[in-house]
């Protein structure tokens, strides 16, 4: 690691920082970065964005979000820059203005006040900026990124807060999934319905597919693939992905709805097909017919995406019922895979505002 001065930043965020070294391995947020961006909106307005230590927020028991659960999050990275396009730019984030847009649907979906684009984006660049030592140089590494929105009103009355605590927390990490996953049909939960959260990051999204996940440790499966809640008939998506199937050369998800969350990684993917020969399609999939088409032996394919997995490649999928079916081929997921981390590394070009560099402090030496 780089010996850095810290000159440029407050003494206090500086301090945190000196001598911190990354682990081995990195795992996925086995270190948290000590450092962090906070603002807090009161009065109507949103404060600045500012550096300060990652320490326990003053919270009162009757705090807001506590209780009613006003409370969403993104998911996003920034990459160490191995490519030669951006000099002087040590670290890439990729794609920070459609994060930007997601946490404000997110927000505004909550009753919660949207934040400047600009604001967002400068507060992760400041952020990132400060722990640059930090971005891990391995290509499929990253500095993961948690921006969180909260309500902050000490108040048990039904109503929305009216105050609100905006964060972005930091942790240097591997991909959430290194090797190919096993995909665990669920039957009877529902992770969304029609008219409710399940397109936007709502934090209690991921709290009540808890206890759906039991099977998954009792099995020695990874992930949840949820069904629609209708009929249990169709895939949605992952519990931290989205989903795809390849059939053929024919690569399909399904459309986006008010239970899909719109992935950034998923668009990514769908813009990126064609160029690889692809033909992208967004349809349902009924999990029946993926299922008997796979007992058939065609060539299928299925996959999870999302900003923690990038692309993670299913290798078995299972249920209750003791169904078990192996996916050998992972050639697609596989090259998608790499084709986007090229690009989120900064090592191929990409479409406009998806490459987003950020510099180094004054004083940082480039690695």
């Amino acid at each position: 690691m780089t010996t850095t001065s810290y000159s440029s930043l407050p003494s206090d965020v500086a301090d945190r920082l000196r001598g911190i070294e990354l682990p081995d391995p990195l795992g996925f947020g086995r270190l948290m970065a000590p450092v962090m961006s906070i603002a807090y909106h009161r009065d109507g307005a949103w404060e600045t964005p500012r550096l300060t230590g990652l320490d326990p927020l003053p919270l009162a028991p009757h705090t807001q979000a506590l209780h009613y659960g006003q409370a969403i999050f993104e998911g996003m990275k920034a990459y160490r820059n191995l490519g030669t396009a951006f000099p002087g730019s040590p670290s890439m984030l990729f794609r920070p203005y459609e994060h930007a847009r997601r946490f404000n649907r997110s927000a505004t979906r909550l009753g919660m006040p949207e934040l400047d684009e600009r604001v967002f984006v400068h507060a992760l660049e400041e952020l990132v900026t400060a722990l640059e030592p930090l971005v891990p140089g391995q290509q499929g590494q990253s500095l993961y990124l948690r921006p969180t929105m909260f309500g902050s009103t000490a108040d048990l009355s039904v109503v929305p807060s009216t105050e609100f605590c905006f964060l972005v927390l930091a942790t240097p990490s591997d991909a959430f999934f290194t090797a190919p996953i096993s995909a665990w049909i669920e039957r009877h939960y529902s992770r969304a319905g029609a008219g409710g959260t399940g397109a936007v990051k709502a934090a209690g999204n991921y709290a009540a597919s808890f206890a759906a996940a039991a099977p998954l440790r009792e099995n020695g499966f990874h992930q949840l693939l949820w069904l629609d809640a209708v009929e249990h008939t169709h895939l949605e998506e992952f519990t931290a992905m989205n989903v795809f199937v390849r059939r053929g050369e024919r690569l399909v998800t399904p459309p986006l709805s008010d239970t899909i969350l719109a992935g950034i990684t998923r668009d990514s993917l769908l813009g990126l097909g064609p160029s690889l020969g692809l033909r992208m399609d967004e349809e349902p999939i009924n999990v029946h017919e993926l299922t008997d088409a796979i007992r058939a032996g065609e060539d299928i394919e299925v996959f999870g995406c999302g900003t923690g997995a990038v692309v993670a490649p299913v290798e078995l999928i299972g249920d209750e019922s003791g169904l078990r079916l192996p996916l050998p081929a992972r050639s697609t997921a596989l090259r998608l895979r790499e084709t986007l981390l090229d690009i989120q590394h900064g090592l191929t070009s990409a479409p406009e505002g998806w490459q987003w560099p950020v510099n180094a402090l004054p004083d940082t030496p480039q690695a």
